[in-house]
């Protein structure tokens, strides 16, 4: 695996000029840099075997156009070819029959201002393949060729998937590569299906003489190789234009997977994010969530959002069948309220040209307004207070509690946020800079469990500079080997200390041996009068979590915890000890700084249960740490994510409307409109506004200013609506 010296030098111009931007937090992407960095629509349509046979190029190229496409990924692949090529066991799509369909694309595109990626699939290759190269594919233990399809299939009879550590990747694929750029001048390179997040193991020749599948080893080596690999293929595409990317599909969601995308994209240029529509039991807001870690990760470098035309719902697939409109909306307006490119994508042009049309309209139609808006949707700087943050590595090797997901509490947060109508961005714990935490008045770490000695200096430093603080349940408590401490490893900042651990929180009563199962939770006792717990009237208790961690700590506690009890028969439920000195909420002020630790995992039993005793609590304390310095406000009825940002037209405050049926399941089919929201916002100066309007309605905006106070009402919000200023 070997770069020549011209593509070795384009990839040195790479990271050098990822380094040179990262160093300027905010900086804007419009900064002197490649075509990329300005796309905000991309359209793209996946050709099949028989799409060769009669597909109308003119017409593509013409609805390409019509969306105001920028760039679209056009099918090269790796187990069939779109073009006559000349490489060894690229074999020709089944209906291409000496047709140059590639070609032909690339020329209708162009001469409608189109840019062309290479799209690329090197994770699969077909299985006679292996009369000549054996060692190409993954194999299971028994050393059979894998072939696991999408959705929990199989792969149909004549494929078998690929491994990374053979020769596929760092010979076969490269010299398609090589092929396609001195054919075409294609403007990137994509490899779909690689490298992915989740890692499937191998037990192939080339991984056997590296490391076995099952040891601990394996990821470490995984991340190592798709490293080199993406460093190669960077390489190859920067052969001859600087300005030529190349980018793997990533993504992951807020749960995220084995490989650290931190590490795999310290020299992307893109982030495609391959998160193309709702999986099973996840919330509306999915995309958001994808598209803010992206954000997060890449700094001021683009993210691709992936949006399906094609349908699913939960775990039902129908990839040659519209979408319902509604959902489809709503992921491609969170795609951009959170800085991102569309990136809407279809499966097959005689399926979507002939049989089901109906996708053509809805992507059509959403880019081209965004395109007749796009100055306002290129953001400079977040302008909000708020920081929630996030661990991939909590979510990989979290030793979670009985009954729970690793990503629960951080789930549980993000949902009472929204729905308490606080703003905030989401960072990731291993992206946190100083610079980065001081544009914030307040951290919130629901349940972070795995923090590095670096993070963990992070946050002292945040709160010794004045920043309050929120965690829960077991944040800090673990090492990154997922191995639980002797201590908090911020305790010391909330003047408290472990006593014992989760499992003392499901005792059973005396005589009996089994602990309480997960489900069982606590009651948490008001114990004085605070702010956090002064909205609850008429009652001495309210709903608790699952589980909790006992401490002790400075001061009388607020909220006490009472353990869980038998539920049956009913003669027998009641507490046994309904009064405790067991601490539910630790709060502390020093100086400038409020914070405040929740001992239970209250924001995880929220997601879990919808208890609202829980998430009422939560935001309280949220409300009581930021100590009324929130960020923007957007009251009015109705569930709503906001953005706020400083763009480079001025500012824009968008507004994803979330009022649904289906919101925490399944899919929307239709969207609910929302009446008045009243909106305020602390602007950075007070450099006069020159004009508003509201994107989405396509109507004026009136507004007041005051200094640095603006304040202005939107009369209804359909699915999305982006209120834009101009100073």
């Amino acid at each position: 695996m070997e770069l020549d010296r011209r593509e070795f030098a384009g990839l040195s111009a790479v990271a050098a000029g990822i380094a040179a931007a990262s160093a300027v937090p905010g900086m804007a992407a419009d900064a002197a840099g490649p075509w990329h960095r300005r796309v905000k629509r991309v359209f793209h349509i996946n050709f099949n075997e028989l799409d060769p046979v009669a597909m109308d190029v003119t017409a593509y190229a013409d609805l390409l156009a019509a969306a105001k496409a920028q760039v679209t990924f056009l099918s090269v692949t790796g187990s069939v070819s779109f073009y006559p090529s000349a490489v060894p066991d690229f074999y020709p799509a089944a209906g291409l029959n000496g047709r140059d369909l590639f070609g032909e694309c690339v020329t209708a595109l162009r001469k409608r201002d189109i840019r062309v990626v290479g799209r690329f699939s090197p994770d699969i290759v077909q299985l006679r393949a292996a009369e000549r190269h054996p060692d190409w594919f993954r194999r299971d233990k028994a050393g059979a060729i894998a072939r696991e399809g999408a959705g929990g299939g199989v792969l149909p009879p004549t494929y078998g998937e690929t491994c990374q550590f053979t020769a596929y990747y760092d010979k076969q694929i490269p010299a398609i590569m090589r092929e396609l750029i001195a054919r075409y001048d294609v403007d990137g390179l994509y490899t779909n299906g690689w490298p992915n997040t989740h890692i499937r193991k191998c037990w192939c020749q080339a991984c056997r003489s590296i490391v076995d599948a099952d040891s601990p080893a394996y990821v470490p080596a995984y991340q190592k190789r798709a490293i080199e690999l993406w460093n190669l293929y960077t390489g190859i595409a920067k052969k001859g234009r600087a300005d030529r990317f190349y980018t793997g599909n990533l993504g992951g969601g807020l749960r995220g997977g084995e490989l650290d995308l931190t590490a795999m994209t310290t020299t992307a240029e893109v982030f495609l994010a391959d998160n193309q529509n709702r999986g099973a039991g996840l919330p509306v807001w999915d995309d958001a969530q994808q598209g803010r870690i992206a954000r997060d990760i890449m700094g001021d470098r683009p993210v691709f959002n992936l949006t399906s035309a094609w349908a699913r719902g939960n775990t039902s697939w129908w990839r040659n069948g519209t979408a319902n409109a509604a959902e489809t909306r709503t992921r491609m307006a969170q795609t951009l309220a959170t800085g991102g490119a569309i990136h809407y994508h279809w499966l097959g042009a005689q399926q979507g040209f002939n049989e089901d049309r109906r996708w053509q309209a809805i992507g059509r139609d959403y880019l081209a307004w965004q395109a007749a808006n796009d100055p306002h949707f290129h953001t400079v700087r977040s302008l909000h207070r708020i920081a929630l943050v996030t661990s991939p590595l909590t979510n990989r090797l979290y030793p979670k509690p009985a009954g729970s997901d690793a990503s629960d509490s951080i789930q549980g947060m993000y949902a009472i946020l929204l729905e308490a109508r606080i703003p905030f961005d989401l960072l990731t714990a291993e992206n946190l800079t100083r610079a980065k935490l001081k544009q914030y008045s307040t951290v919130l770490l629901p349940n972070v469990a795995i923090l590095t000695d670096a993070q963990l200096g992070l946050i002292s430093s945040f709160v010794a500079d004045g920043g309050s603080l929120m965690t829960s349940f077991e944040t800090g408590l673990y090492d990154v080997q997922g191995k639980m401490r002797a201590d908090f490893a911020l305790g010391g900042l909330f003047g408290m200390r472990r006593t014992g651990t989760r499992d003392d929180s499901h005792r059973p009563l005396p005589g009996n041996e089994t602990p309480y199962p997960a489900t069982f939770a606590h009651l948490q006792r008001i114990e004085r009068p605070h702010p956090i717990t002064e909205e609850f009237k008429d009652t001495n208790w309210i709903l608790g979590p699952n589980w909790s961690i006992p401490v002790t700590a400075q001061g009388e506690p607020a909220l006490t915890l009472i353990d869980p009890y038998p539920i049956y028969p009913t003669e027998q439920t009641y507490s046994r000890a309904p009064a405790t000195k067991k601490p539910a909420l630790v709060l502390r002020e020093k100086g400038g700084s409020r914070l405040a630790h929740l001992t239970g995992d209250n924001e995880g039993t929220y997601w879990r249960t919808g208890g609202d005793d829980l998430a009422r609590l939560v935001a309280n304390t949220v409300r009581w740490v930021a100590n009324g310095d929130v960020g923007p406000s957007v009251e009015g009825d109705g569930l709503i994510e906001t953005f706020t940002w400083q763009t480079e037209p001025g500012y824009a405050v968008h507004l994803l409307n979330y009022t649904n049926p289906n919101a925490y399941a399944n899919t929307f089919r239709k969207e609910y409109a929302i009446g008045p929201q009243e909106v305020h916002v602390t602007l950075p100066d007070g450099k006069p506004i020159r004009q508003a309007k509201l994107l989405r309605a396509g109507t004026a905006l009136t507004f007041t200013q005051t200094g640095r106070d603006l304040r202005f009402i939107v009369p209804r919000v359909v699915e999305y609506e982006v209120a834009a200023f101009e100073t």
